[in-house]
Formats: structure tokens, sequence, C-alpha cells
């Protein structure tokens, strides 16, 4: 089987080389060259090649940029980096982007030659794998709250086992809230295997790797859960986080994020990762002043996710008036989520989602209702 290579490199004479270094192996056959990125976009439609090899450094668009979004449109076309640049940095964001192998110009004909053929190998043998076929486009939805203890991790967890149970689709449940995991301890798994892990391997991350990582759970769904500790957090960067949602965009149909309370670096680019944020508060003064400012500051930030508002612990008979509070917020509150101790604090207990252990419960029912 011939092997079809498209060269992406602004300097015409460095083309002309690597077709000359690829023109001795008579497996491999150069189907076209690309001055910049979005000309190389441009072409994968219509060249369809096995494998390109991307200069980093282009104008109009960079090969990083063209890396990240051919990546995403033409997953099945490996791409592999080419520059002189040589720092680990350079190669990180290489990987990330999407590229499966780095090659440090100046290279020999050998070197080149086993990269593609190696790199085409591997992929076409992860491509006869077929991936399951999503019915929908794939919707990320992040829950958070400004203010901790307010019952986001709870919510995050019986939503996305609800969504299973209500349309048999494929669900992820993604546990961002790295410093302080709660989501194992719900779901009574052990912990072995975290994202944290996943940092290691990001270069080579694809949908059978990340598999690896994600547990399967009784109740249907799939769980990916933040390190044992809390030292570990910041090996998970907001790229490495976007890679990973690439490749689950590609295999759930839903992604439930449960997010910590503090809005930092990380949580804005969940944010903006998004399809939809769940921003859960309570009828209490210090959890409104919170929404109120963080808001105020999701607006100057630009994050035009769409919010969904979901007041948890609902109470007529406690708490600030929900008219009041929606009229001093400007906002409509679109879901309610009743205060039942005895249910939550049971199912947490066992270790089982409360729409599974006392599925007939009214909260169970506004679960429901949010999925």
């Amino acid at each position: 089987m011939t092997i079809k290579v498209l060269i992406v490199d602004d300097v015409p004479e460095t083309c002309s080389n690597i077709s000359k270094l690829l023109s001795f192996d008579e497996e491999i056959e150069v189907v076209g060259t690309a001055n910049n990125g979005k000309e190389a976009l441009d072409m994968v439609e219509a060249l369809r090649p096995d494998v390109m090899l991307m200069d980093i450094n282009m104008p109009v668009m960079d090969g990083i940029e063209a890396t990240e979004k051919i990546s995403v449109a033409h997953p099945e076309v490996s791409i592999i980096m080419t520059t002189v640049q040589s720092e680990l940095d350079y190669i990180k964001k290489a990987m990330v982007a999407g590229a499966r192998d780095y090659l440090v110009k100046p290279f020999t004909s050998d070197q080149l030659i086993s990269s593609v053929k190696k790199i085409h190998r591997l992929d076409l043998r992860k491509n006869r794998k077929k991936p399951p076929t999503l019915s929908s486009k794939p919707k990320a939805i992040a829950v958070y709250s400004p203010k901790g203890g307010i019952g986001t991790t709870t919510i995050a967890v019986n939503l996305a086992v609800m969504l299973h149970q209500l349309t048999g689709k494929r669900v992820a449940l993604l546990d961002l809230d790295l410093q302080s995991s709660d989501i194992g301890v719900m779901l009574d798994l052990k912990l072995s295997k975290t994202i944290s892990d996943i940092v290691q391997n990001i270069g080579y991350l694809d949908g059978d790797l990340l598999s690896e990582y994600m547990y399967k759970h009784s109740s249907g769904i799939d769980v990916l859960l933040a390190p044992p500790e809390p030292q570990y957090a910041e090996l998970v960067k907001p790229d490495y986080l976007e890679r990973i949602l690439k490749i689950l965009k590609q295999q759930y149909d839903f992604i439930i994020m449960d997010t910590p309370c503090i809005l930092d670096a990380f949580n804005v680019a969940v944010m903006n990762m998004s399809d939809e944020v769940l921003m859960v508060l309570a009828l209490e003064l210090t959890t409104v002043r919170r929404v109120k400012k963080i808001m105020d500051l999701i607006k100057e930030l630009g994050i035009t996710n769409n919010l969904r508002y979901v007041l948890n612990r609902s109470s007529d008979e406690i708490g600030l008036n929900r008219r009041e509070v929606e009229k001093h917020l400007g906002i409509t509150i679109d879901n309610h989520i009743s205060s039942n101790g005895k249910v939550t604090v049971n199912a947490l207990n066992k270790g089982v989602p409360f729409v599974i252990n006392s599925p007939t419960s009214k909260i169970s029912d506004e679960i429901k209702k949010l999925a």
C-alpha cells in the first residue's frame, strides 16, 4: 500500500529536498506541497494524504495552529512536525496540538522514512478499530459554583448518571476539582489512575490510551478522576485538558465536568471549552454575592457559553426570597433541586448516586428535569 505524503514548509528548497529523500522509498508518494498551514488545511480535503510533514514556523498560519485544526477536522491524517527547534517546549506544543512525531532538521533519509512508515503503521492499526458512532453533536457541560460546599459534585455525578439512563448515550464524567477530589468517593471508586497520569503521555494520547484511564462505572458512565494529592494539580495544564476533551468528544455524547469554586486560569479555560455552564447557587447571602461578582467577571472575560442557573437545596421555608435574588442578579433560575439531606447523605455513605439509590424521590425527578 502506498503512503501518501503532503509536505508543508514555507521554504521551497526544503520541500524539494524532503521530496527527494522520500523518493528513495517506493512505498511513499508525495502528493503535494504547501507553503503554510492555511494552504495545507485547504489541500487536505482534495489530496487526502495519509501523513503530513508539517514545519512549525511558517507565515499566515503556523504549524501548531494548522495541526490543531487538521487533527480535529481530519483525525485520520497523521502529522509529523519538522523544525530546527529541539527545545522540549516546542515538542510539547506540537504533541498537544496533535502531532504524532517530531523530527529536528536536518534529518537523514533513513530517519524521515522510518518516522513516516512507523507513524502510518501505528495509526493504520488504530483507525481499523471503529470508533463509537455518536448520534448527535457531543456536548460538554461544566458544573460550577463560586462557593464551595454548595453541591456541585453531587449534581455533576447524578446528572451524568441520569443522562445515561434517559438517553442510553455514552457519558463521560470528569473530576476537574483537581485539589479536592470527591467523585471517587461518591462512586466508590478506588483511586489508582487519574488525569495527572495522562500528562506524562500527553504527546501520544489517543482514544485507546485515554480509555485506559477511564473508570467503567456500574451505572454505565465512564469516569476520569482527579489527582490523589493537591500538589499534582499543577501538572494538568489547560492545553492538556483541551487535548483530552478533543478526544473525548470523538467518543462520548455528553461530557460532564465537575469544577472547583475558584475562577482561575484553568477554570476560565474549562468554561471556554464548554458548550454549557451550569451555575449552581443557593438562597443565602454569601453565595448570591459571589455569584454576582463572578457574573461580572465572566462578562469581562468574554465567556459567552450558554449559562444555565441551578438553585440547589431549594426551599420556600428558609433562605432568601427566590424572586428577589433573581431580580438582584438579573437572571432567571432555570432549575430547582430540593433540599433532601436524608436522600443525599444516605447515597453518599453507600457510594451510590441518589438517582440510583432513591430513583422515585423528588430530588431524583428534579435531576431528570435538569438533564
